[in-house]
């Protein structure tokens, strides 16, 4: 029993919970400055979280209050922050807390807990991607500080746009469909503490692409735009993540 509390423990770390999250903000919010790590952190830190998770076995009932507590304050923190870089940091926040009001079976298997640290992780790190490029190109990441994305720089826009509504899991995107089977898998009030949530993330998605699309005018010469590798790498990889949503329709239809 003692091997179950400090797995359980220990997991509060890795599907963080306020305060605990402070480290996962703290380091990838200001002190990782490679996107490439800032990417493995996001894939890392569920997968940590879940596999601590499932030796645990154990998650008592009132960890889904501190859990959603947790969702919600770091839903409002997005809409108050203007650098992608920490806006990133919360929503993963945000997303891995909510896996605490999964059932203990999501979790029994190893294919389940990568395929649910892939469906969560790969939108935040191609995030931590675009926040690089933006932080090349610009210097800062920061949303209304420039704007004009899409008369100037169509393409990283295009990206950008497709990629914030992928990260906070959009219908069709895999990440949508972990958060409707733990929906579907919790009680009511859950359930719609969580779709509040997701209005929130849908808000502040809204507020970031505007603000990169509607900030002050670029000053001249302009930065440049993505180059077309870029671009079909960053395509190639949305498509397959749809690919991948589709597959989780098929599994919840057949309540797998």
């Amino acid at each position: 029993m003692t091997d179950h509390i400090l797995y359980f423990l220990a997991a509060l770390v890795f599907l963080p919970v306020f305060p605990l999250s402070s480290l996962f903000v703290y380091l990838v919010g200001h002190v990782v400055s490679s996107a490439l790590l800032r990417a493995i952190a996001f894939l890392g830190w569920p997968l940590i979280g879940l596999i601590l998770l499932n030796h645990a076995q154990y998650a008592p009932d009132w960890i889904q209050i501190w859990a959603l507590g947790t969702a919600i304050l770091y839903a409002f923190r997005m809409l108050t922050t203007r650098e992608l870089r920490l806006w990133n940091a919360y929503l993963g926040i945000s997303l891995f807390a909510l896996l605490w009001l999964s059932k203990v079976e999501m979790v029994a298997h190893w294919q389940n807990i990568i395929t649910i640290s892939l469906a969560l992780a790969i939108p935040l790190g191609l995030s931590s991607v675009l926040c690089e490029i933006l932080e090349n190109r610009f210097g800062a990441s920061y949303y209304g500080l420039y704007g004009g994305l899409q008369l100037h720089q169509p393409r990283l826009a295009g990206i950008l746009t497709l990629v914030t509504l992928a990260s906070i899991a959009t219908p069709i995107f895999p990440s949508f469909f972990v958060l409707l089977g733990v929906i579907f898998n919790t009680q009511m009030p859950f359930a719609v503490a969580i779709l509040f949530i997701w209005v929130l993330w849908s808000w502040a998605a809204i507020s970031l692409i505007q603000g990169f699309m509607l900030g002050r005018k670029q000053s001249t010469p302009v930065p440049a735009d993505m180059n077309q590798a870029e671009f079909y790498s960053f395509g190639l990889i949305a498509t397959l993540l749809v690919v991948v949503g589709l597959i989780f329709i098929a599994t919840l239809l057949q309540g797998v």
